[in-house]
């Protein structure tokens, strides 16, 4: 009976039962903040390297040179490094593979014929380990940007 009445150790038992939901949420929003920052530096890197792409020169119907190839290996660096001559990827585990650049399209837009550029971004997500840890499968974060060219 006395057994019952001691509340001595009740406070480590409550602890022993909500420490594995509070660490799992705790550790699932630190993996999903940095998915989201992760997405969101391929977002902008994308727009960055479509907007840099958007002021090569090119004529109407597009052209495909030299200048072209040029400027779409700087625009897959601008993307992954951040630089027009960087080496070192934003994130870590990106590769310039990670980055689509389509040929330049003629698009008749408000009854003018202008470029478009297109990039597109894929990476296979990194988790810190946790995904692995609760059994989910890995995911693909993806981003695509079109910009109308500009000229220089």
């Amino acid at each position: 009976m006395r057994l019952l009445k001691d509340r001595r150790g009740s406070a480590m038992v409550e602890a022993a039962l909500v420490l594995p939901l509070v660490m799992t949420l705790t550790f699932g929003l630190i993996e999903m903040g940095r998915a989201l920052h992760h997405h969101h530096v391929l977002s902008k890197s994308v727009r960055d390297a479509a907007r840099y792409l958007a002021r090569v020169p090119l004529g109407c119907p597009a052209t495909v040179d030299a200048n072209w190839a040029t400027a779409s290996a700087t625009a897959k660096t601008l993307a992954l490094t951040g630089r027009m001559n960087g080496t070192t990827p934003l994130v870590s585990y990106w590769t310039t593979g990670a980055f689509t650049i389509a040929p330049p399209t003629c698009q008749t837009i408000m009854g003018r014929e202008v470029q478009v550029m297109a990039v597109t971004g894929a990476v296979n997500y990194q988790s810190l380990g946790f995904l692995n840890l609760i059994n989910l499968p890995s995911f693909q974060l993806r981003a695509s940007h079109r910009e109308m060219h500009i000229g220089e």
